[in-house]
């Protein structure tokens, strides 16, 4: 049986279902006004246009997506999202990526944060 650690149970908390899905913390930095966590996608996580395709390879991550969600320690926190870009070995000029639905279309934030800002909790922008 896999038990979660205690910094998992931590993330599971913190962050969206989602999120902690599809994405691992690589980074946090605390500054002054805010704090910024860094997300990469999980590697084993392939497009699914490339399932069954041999010689796969990494070709770095995709712009990133920066979504706000819910304070800590009385500062705003920003989510930069990384998701990987991926190639067929030998072919410069396609590349795939997961897309995800993380945040209500128009609303950098997560879809929990943004109901909260909205004044409709459990009200999902969903």
């Amino acid at each position: 049986m896999n038990t979660p650690t205690t910094t998992e149970s931590i993330l599971s908390v913190l962050l969206p279902t989602t999120i902690n899905l599809y994405f691992s913390i690589t980074d946090v930095k605390e500054h002054k006004h805010h704090i910024n966590i860094r997300l990469e996608e999980l590697p084993e996580l392939l497009p699914k246009d490339l399932s069954g395709v041999s010689s796969i390879v990494l070709d770095g991550f995709c712009n990133p997506i920066e979504l706000q969600t819910f304070p800590l320690k009385g500062k705003p926190v920003y989510l930069k999202l990384y998701r990987r870009r991926w190639k067929q070995s030998g072919n410069n000029k396609q590349h795939y990526s997961n897309n995800y639905d993380l945040h209500p279309d128009g609303v950098k934030a997560t879809y929990d944060f943004a109901s909260f800002l909205k004044e409709e909790p459990g009200q999902l922008f969903r």
